[in-house]
């Protein structure tokens, strides 16, 4: 961890996400950018995603701070029914309020 390196906590105090300041490049533009990188946590550093890209540290802390109740949506599941529901199908379910492998609404 360095200097522009930040670590995003949650409830139980087991990282999440790590946010880092420093170069990104455009790739339609070719220009480089100063940004903070926000990427899901794992100790491995090449089997770390990104969240995104933002131009501020209190918007890469909103990013990331918005996602912690989120679980993490890695494999298909089955639904009630024995169809098979996405990780996409997923996410999109529970940002709409539903529960993932049903689609009710969550309690």
């Amino acid at each position: 961890m360095g200097e522009s390196d930040w670590l995003v906590l949650d409830d139980a105090i087991q990282p999440r996400f790590l946010i880092h300041h420093g170069p990104a490049v455009n790739k339609i533009t070719r220009e480089t950018l100063m940004m903070y990188r926000v990427d899901h946590w794992v100790l491995k550093r090449a089997d770390r995603w990104p969240l995104g890209y933002y131009e501020s540290l209190a918007e890469a802390q909103a990013a990331a701070e918005g996602e912690l109740g989120t679980p993490k949506f890695l494999v298909p599941i089955t639904d009630p029914h024995g169809q098979i529901v996405t990780p996409e199908e997923q996410r999109e379910r529970w940002k709409a309020g539903l529960d993932p492998r049903s689609g009710t609404p969550r309690p």
